[in-house]
């Protein structure tokens, strides 16, 4: 499978644009394409145009969580496909169009989607807790138990609405890619806001074997600060993530500080990518 950065929060090229949020494009080996994640707005259409890539063509479209850094790109998306004539499914989990913030209950901003768009043609919303193959070797899942603890940003600032009142977010509406080609397994999280060790748990009861490749944010930077939220976290995930046969590939909410934590421990098998970036896994 290869898979290219068409959003990240940095780029090496002055032809791409960076944005804070994510947008991966897939391409199985079987010919099969899937859009994972849209950014925050319509750039990542223009940064897949300069690497040659035409997104109406996916098999299926996915958004991780409901959070506007993944979605909200969204709305482009779905206009791009309607012009174009093609229908790509986007499979949303539920209640990712609910209400999303980011802060303390005084203090704080939305980070949401706009909730009409659970009603645009093309949009498949999957329970919570669902285990569904959508297609051949493509299964979403979620990650309930959570034996591994999580970042504490997610823990202590991010909300969701709940009975007209903010209250800590469960993370319900996150959901990851298992991709199964051949023997191989591999991983395709967004912001892995349920802990990157309990999303990897979940994946492997599944596989009921160890994943062969993870591709995924991380949650490891203090969104306020800019800065590697927790060392001494850190450094126990990488020891953690060192002990498993799996190579990693990550981005966006990891955060370059915190990579460089991750690399001291795993070396050559951590990559992080950028925009632009591509890689064969």
């Amino acid at each position: 499978m290869r898979v290219s950065v068409l959003m990240e929060t940095s780029t090496p090229s002055s032809r791409l644009v960076a944005r804070h949020g994510l947008s991966l494009w897939l391409e199985l080996s079987d010919g099969r394409r899937v859009l994972f994640d849209m950014g925050p707005d319509d750039a990542f259409l223009a940064n897949a145009r300069q690497l040659g890539v035409d997104v109406t063509t996916a098999h299926l479209a996915v958004l991780s969580h409901g959070h506007y850094d993944h979605g909200g790109g969204l709305p482009a998306f779905l206009r791009l496909c309607e012009d174009a004539g093609r229908k790509v499914p986007v499979f949303v989990r539920e209640r990712a169009f609910e209400t999303h913030a980011s802060g303390t209950g005084e203090r704080h901003h939305f980070i949401g989607l706009d909730p009409a768009l659970a009603d645009e043609p093309g949009v498949t919303m999957l329970a919570a807790g669902d285990v569904r193959e959508v297609a051949p070797g493509l299964v979403l899942f979620c990650a309930p138990r959570r034996d591994h603890p999580i970042s504490k940003s997610n823990a202590r600032l991010l909300m969701v609405g709940e009975d007209g009142r903010l209250a800590p977010d469960d993370f319900a509406h996150e959901q990851s890619l298992l991709v199964r080609e051949g023997s191989r397994n591999i991983l395709v999280s967004g912001c892995s806001h349920s802990g990157i060790l309990n999303i990897m748990d979940a994946a492997e009861s599944l596989t009921e074997t160890p994943l062969n490749v993870v591709i995924a944010g991380f949650h490891l930077m203090d969104p306020s600060g800019g800065r590697v939220e927790d060392a001494a976290l850190t450094r126990s995930l990488a020891h953690e993530l060192r002990l498993r046969p799996t190579r990693y590939y990550t981005f966006h909410c990891t955060g370059t500080d915190a990579f460089s934590l991750l690399r001291d421990e795993l070396g050559e098998r951590v990559t992080y990518l950028h925009v632009g970036s591509c890689a064969d896994v």
